[in-house]
């Protein structure tokens, strides 16, 4: 009773019968490596930290689903090297979840605990992963590793949608701002913007969130975070078709 008064400042409250009780003890730990051969680890088997914030699971989801689509990728033909960007990707992540869940805790303590904006984990990005393809004149906006923003929008035939029930899937997503020809394949789904595209920008919304000008395309990653964004020239369509090629997508027919 005495712990209760000293932690709420209440003094009728009063404890007849205890059944269980134990002492909790903060536990914070990180492995240093996430991939050992064909041996990887995720959620709390990758990170343990103190539930404050509620991170843990969101954590661990955001670790399969990022290591499933890679895993299938690699089951498809990407190289190797693809598998290496899980923990490439994912390890900073937890670190960031571990220091912040430590510090909720430390002021939950003093009953000074203030969740924002960091606990919806909705900034999470991957700008340093070696799958962000970045257009060397693009230094302002949207950027390759940032999560690729919804937008209300209309279909060709005017029905109301949002881009997010493009990207729902396995697959990949290409959002073209332009008449530029793309060779099709299997797992990408090629969407075109404009009166003449399959994608109608009737508010304005995609225009200021992605920002793309003409003759520009994005591309959507399974987990729906922007892998790189290009311009349609010689340039950029070689280095979205070395891009497809290295995340097991070969290429089909032109569309």
């Amino acid at each position: 009773e005495k712990l209760i008064v000293e932690r709420t400042g209440r003094n009728e409250v009063k404890v007849h019968d205890v059944s269980w009780a134990s002492a909790y003890a903060m536990n914070a730990r990180l492995a240093d490596r996430y991939r050992v051969d064909r041996v990887f680890l995720v959620g709390d088997a990758a990170h343990i930290h103190p539930p404050t914030g509620g991170q843990g699971l969101n954590t661990s989801i955001q670790d399969a689903y990022n290591l499933g689509w890679k895993l299938a990728a690699a089951l498809c033909g990407a190289g190797d090297e693809l598998l290496d960007t899980y923990q490439a990707e994912r390890r900073p992540v937890a670190e960031e979840v571990l220091g912040l869940s430590s510090r909720l805790l430390e002021a939950g303590k003093h009953g000074e605990i203030r969740r924002g904006r960091e606990v919806q984990q909705l900034d999470i990005g991957y700008p340093q992963s070696p799958l962000a393809l970045r257009a060397a004149s693009r230094n302002s906006g949207l950027q390759a590793g940032d999560r690729a923003p919804d937008a209300p929008i209309k279909g060709a035939g005017g029905q109301p949608s949002r881009l997010f029930s493009l990207f729902i899937g396995p697959h990949w997503t290409l959002l073209v701002n332009g008449e530029w020809s793309v060779a099709s394949r299997p797992g990408l789904h090629i969407h075109r913007l404009g009166q003449r595209g399959d994608v109608l920008d009737a508010f304005g919304h995609i225009r200021a969130a992605y920002g793309l000008e003409a003759d520009e395309c994005v591309l959507i990653r399974p987990d729906g975070y922007v892998g790189a964004i290009l311009a349609f020239d010689a340039e950029g369509v070689a280095q979205l078709e070395a891009y497809l090629e290295r995340v097991g997508l070969p290429a089909g027919e032109a569309v």
